[in-house]
């Protein structure tokens, strides 16, 4: 059973056993990177034992087919704290975009401490997979949310 969650003009921050309650039993999970200009995608399978790079997309609107059409349960955001581990306009902007997902879609999200997942991301990509910039730039973001996949998986595995 999936909870429906409704939140005005507050933040969504559910503990990780209150994201997994709020599943049910395992399901599809949709990593999001946010960024003003990009936003990376990744999915997980139901069983939450693999994190796939989905795609890159601009705009929320284009959530309103991928939601329904992956049979997502729940979102896992990255949060883009500071490197001191304070939130800053980033990570505010972020807030703002879970909020309107959760309006919007109804879905739990957890959020997952994003700090130095785009330089550890990168860094494989040019080392494991021999990518060069221009390539690794046009897939980082999906890579990364995947990433932020795998560090939820940690959590809810506990």
């Amino acid at each position: 059973m999936t909870h429906h969650i409704r939140f005005e003009n507050k933040r969504q921050e559910l503990s990780v056993s209150d994201f997994k309650k709020a599943l049910g039993n395992r399901g599809v999970l949709l990593g999001i990177d946010y960024g003003s200009v990009r936003i990376g995608l990744a999915l997980s399978d139901a069983g939450w034992e693999q994190a796939t790079p989905f795609k890159i997309i601009a705009k929320m609107r284009e959530l309103d087919d991928i939601i329904p059409a992956k049979s997502v349960r729940g979102i896992v955001m990255g949060l883009p704290l500071q490197t001191d581990g304070q939130e800053g306009e980033t990570a505010r902007q972020a807030h703002l975009f879970a909020d309107r997902l959760a309006e919007k879609f109804g879905l739990p999200i957890l959020w997952v401490d994003e700090r130095y997942s785009s330089l550890e991301t990168e860094s494989y990509l040019q080392e494991a997979c021999f990518m060069r910039p221009n390539k690794r730039k046009k897939i980082l973001d999906a890579h990364v949310a995947a990433r932020l996949l795998e560090r939820a998986f940690l959590q809810l595995k506990k």
